[in-house]
């Protein structure tokens, strides 16, 4: 592909760029570099007695930052547990970077967060003070108010040029432009991405209005925003040299709702077919060129830019894939449930939320107990913890083991077949997204999720195993699932080094490469170079055969990301 980028014709075809978005781009370069705000506190999720939070260190300075500090205090808040930072403290705290991220480069941004307890029922924005934390409070984000270049219109709301529109990787509907329109609300949007020579910029639109640009780091990193506009997310690369400077997108957070890159129809700076916008959708811009990734609030997108059906049933993402109990009323309820398989009666507890709408797809969550335990038991654990983090928008499923068994022995397939029969009536009896089924367990829990995303990787997005191995028999498919997985080091009852080969196999089978970043939460690292839409998550915590601290909120934010 980059043989072809290369040649004369490419080189003409970049060359014959429209002005229009060199002047986009170099306007929003210079904009970017006025921009004061250095820190951000951000929430990324909350529920009744607990919230998990990040803060983001942006080097607004001309060179690089060799090592940093950010102080905060709460008024009733605690933290928790953190990742990505030495934290020192107890209210006021005081972060300092660890070795990896320490230096910042001119323009970019580092990030680290942590978990937290409420006390008063309100999570705080608490403000921030640090080597690079003076020029703005800390609860405002980065650029909080939208960047707007000196060429556009004076007035309070941002007017896109015509001759920007018509550029080739402008924003082409009409509909897009006038919606960007500030509401008055204020929209998180969080950029996750890379460079892959640390030359590149990218920059993110919000209904036709340029909002904020960012030079990328060569690992990947969150690159986070708050905008009162509306309309259509998008995210546009202008700097490709015809040759590798090429960026990754793994997805954009709007609002705490994850829309994946790979997911989204309208990408024109895919390579396919010898030329720009001709690939399938990739989290890779290889061309100079754009990701359109839907409404900020998340409406289907108009006609005019993708097929509607494609962004068909929920309000929350931009694919969802209604299962066909939606828009009937739910066929079972709370509590635990019977099922005949194969002759024998098998258990599940299940739990819908509350305010259960049957027209909205919901994630499903499968939690699988361990070696002697009982449906009961991962239900006393909320679930591995998901279910307060879920807020509303996954139904949970703990089923239990069969009669006469410690665990998930899967003998003659009958594990998996109990499996296959939940499904089939969960999905004929309740709004199931078909696209968002997950699994996940501790111990035999996780060996058996581990079984799970071997041989059905069709039905399963994605897994998280924790100290599990592969122990449960069953039938690979060789085909690739999303994996995070997390293992302790002094594991004395499944080796560490048995849960690593089954970390391997799905490196092997998602096509990554060996070579790691580190990613939230510390000590967590991802695998680089996988098969789109399929990354794995390597997680080898201090500790024995137990669920490290940051199960519960790293495992719920890996399946949030699809």
């Amino acid at each position: 592909m980059n043989a072809c980028k290369s040649s004369a014709h490419q080189r003409l075809q970049h060359l014959k760029r429209p002005l229009a978005f060199i002047g986009m781009a170099t306007a929003l370069a210079a904009a970017a570099q006025t921009a004061s705000a250095a820190c951000t506190y951000q929430l990324d999720n909350e529920w009744s007695n607990g919230f998990v939070a990040s803060i983001l260190i942006k080097n607004d300075t001309a060179a690089s930052v060799n090592n940093w500090s950010v102080n905060w205090q709460y008024t009733n808040n605690r933290v928790t547990s953190s990742w990505n930072a030495n934290l020192s403290g107890s209210n006021p705290y005081t972060a300092t970077n660890v070795s990896w991220n320490g230096n910042i480069a001119a323009g970019q941004t580092v990030s680290f967060g942590f978990q937290g307890v409420k006390n008063g029922g309100t999570a705080e924005r608490p403000q921030i003070n640090g080597t690079l934390c003076s020029a703005a409070p800390a609860s405002s984000a980065a650029s909080s108010t939208p960047v707007v270049s000196s060429s556009r219109s004076s007035s309070s709301v941002a007017v896109v040029s015509s001759s920007r529109i018509s550029s080739s990787v402008a924003l082409s509907s009409s509909s897009r432009v006038a919606s960007s329109v500030p509401t008055g609300a204020r929209n998180a949007i969080t950029v996750r991405a890379l460079g892959t020579t640390a030359t590149e910029s990218i920059t993110l639109s919000v209904g036709g209005t340029e909002v904020q640009s960012w030079t990328l780091s060569t690992v990947m990193n969150n690159y986070t925003v708050e905008t009162a506009l509306v309309g259509d997310v998008v995210v546009a690369f202008a700097n490709d040299d015809g040759g590798n400077a090429d960026v990754r997108i793994d997805y954009v957070n709007v609002n705490g709702v994850t829309r994946q890159a790979e997911a989204q129809a309208e990408n024109t700076g895919a390579w396919g077919n010898n030329r720009c916008g001709g690939g399938a959708p990739s989290e890779w811009l290889h061309c100079e060129g754009y990701i359109n990734f839907g409404s900020v609030t998340g409406e289907p997108r108009s006609s005019s830019s993708v097929a509607s059906s494609t962004f068909s049933v929920s309000s929350s993402s931009s694919s969802r894939a209604g299962s066909t109990g939606c828009g009937a009323a739910a066929k079972l309820t709370n509590g635990r449930r019977t099922i005949s398989v194969n002759g024998l009666n098998r258990e599940y507890v299940l739990d819908i939320p509350s305010n259960y709408n049957q027209n909205n797809p919901y994630k499903l969550v499968f939690g699988w107990h361990w070696r002697g335990g009982s449906a009961n038991d991962v239900v006393g654990q909320g679930y591995y913890g998901m279910k307060s983090l879920s807020n509303n928008t996954a139904i949970f499923v703990a089923p239990d083991r069969a009669a006469g068994t410690d665990g998930w022995t899967n003998a003659n397939g009958r594990d998996i077949a109990f499996l296959q029969s939940m499904l089939t009536q969960l999905k004929s009896s309740l709004c199931i997204d078909e696209s968002r089924i997950f699994s996940t367990g501790w111990s035999y829990g996780g060996m058996m999720s581990f079984a799970v995303g071997r041989e059905l990787p069709t039905t399963f997005r994605a897994i998280a195993p924790v100290s599990g191995a592969f122990l449960t028999p069953h039938v690979d498919s060789g085909s690739a699932t999303a994996a995070w997985i997390a293992h302790g080091n002094n594991d004395t009852v499944v080796s560490q080094s048995s849960g690593a080969q089954a970390r391997d196999a799905y490196v092997r089978a998602n096509g990554c490469s060996n070579t790691t970043v580190p990613v939230q939460p510390s000590p967590c690292v991802e695998y680089q170079n996988c098969s789109a839409g399929k990354p794995v998550v390597w997680c080898s915590f201090n500790g024995g055969h137990s669920q490290p601290s940051f199960y519960s909120s790293g495992a719920w934010n890996f399946f949030n990301r699809f």
